[in-house]
């Protein structure tokens, strides 16, 4: 059988569609219809590998620049205060502060001698960002986090235009939920970065995201919460992450922001993950019996109008930063369209 190029089976599975769209737009893409990835143009120049690696590095320094003069500002708690619109303020309650990059802007240096990928977007005001069609409603978690991540980073690219006095275009390239080849989608150039789609401390096809990309400041983060029926008696058994760890005989509904957690921490678990309008239709497992718990980034299900819960604390938080390219990385087709192609380095440690 003929290997087939993975972007070839991703722009396959889905409809054709490039959406061009302010910089307002991030995380999350509002259920939109997906991009034919293989009529997308890479961003390809007549840059040397040094300075196709630079100017990759370069894009992540400015994203990490512009946060940081964000969370200086105090822009973010502004944000916060507002988020989501159903319960504004209640972010407040629910997005943690993780300090991997402190509000230091004074030694937070933005890259004043652009090349490769960076100074193309900056000389043509176009940049590009891989984002996930996920239908963008209160019955999906992602919606609670999808509006702040998207006005984080309004906030970042207003800072990056002030400072090299440039406004930017932002072209979204949407993919539809669930796991696909999207680190390939960045080595082959198709998007210039992934949003806060994925977790720095997940995987990707077969590698540790945190290997096979290059990452920005954490912007958004969150914990995770169990969800217990008030009535069960569970409630009274499980005060922990650790008390649930000790009990594989309780099955767990999860999210698509919570998923590759509790299969990692709780291997000997049962988990289904609901991908699309995961808080009803966890709510609906549970309430039926079918399952046992939730597990969701929400601090309480009453932000989302589900009633009946006791939330427990894991004590575990995630975090989401800016994803872009990097070197050294390969993500073979094995042929098979219904798979995740696996990625390797090519030079292993």
């Amino acid at each position: 059988m003929r290997s087939m190029n993975p972007l070839t089976w991703l722009a396959i599975s889905v409809a054709a569609m490039l959406l061009t769209a302010g910089i307002a737009m991030a995380g999350a893409h509002g259920g939109a219809k997906a991009s034919n990835i293989d009529e997308l143009p890479a961003r390809n120049g007549d840059w040397s590998d040094d300075e196709t690696a630079k100017g990759r590095e370069q894009l992540i320094r400015a994203f990490d620049a512009g946060w940081i003069r964000v969370i200086a500002s105090r822009k973010d708690l502004e944000i916060l205060a507002s988020e989501p619109s159903n319960q504004p303020g209640a972010a407040l309650s629910y997005m943690v502060r993780l300090a991997d990059c402190l509000p230091q802007p004074e030694i937070a240096e933005w890259p004043e001698k652009p090349v490769g990928m960076f100074k193309d977007i900056l000389e043509t005001g176009v940049i590009r960002q891989l984002v996930q069609g996920v239908p963008e409603t209160p019955e999906n978690t992602s919606w609670y986090f999808s509006g702040i991540s998207q006005r984080y980073q309004e906030a970042v690219f207003a800072e990056i235009e002030k400072h090299y006095d440039v406004e930017l275009t932002v072209e979204s390239v949407v993919v539809p939920p669930g796991r696909l080849p999207i680190t390939s989608l960045l080595n082959a150039n198709k998007v210039d970065f992934i949003t806060q789609l994925n977790a720095s401390g997940g995987n990707s096809q077969g590698l540790r995201r945190r290997i096979s990309r290059r990452f920005s400041c954490t912007m958004s983060a969150s914990s995770q919460f169990i969800h217990i029926p008030e009535k069960s008696r569970l409630v009274e058994e499980i005060k922990s992450l650790n008390d649930l760890m000790a009990r594989p005989d309780v099955s767990i509904c999860a999210g698509p922001l919570t998923t590759q957690a509790a299969q990692a921490y709780l291997p000997e678990h049962t988990v289904k993950t609901k991908y699309v309008n995961d808080l009803t239709a966890c709510n609906t497992a549970v309430k039926k019996g079918s399952l046992d718990v939730i597990i969701n980034p929400l601090h309480d299900l009453k932000v989302a109008d589900i009633d009946g819960y006791t939330a427990v604390p894991t004590l575990m938080v995630a975090g989401t930063p800016l994803w872009v390219a990097a070197e050294g990385i390969e993500c073979p087709s094995d042929g098979d369209p219904k798979t995740e192609d696996e990625c390797f380095e090519t030079e292993r440690l």
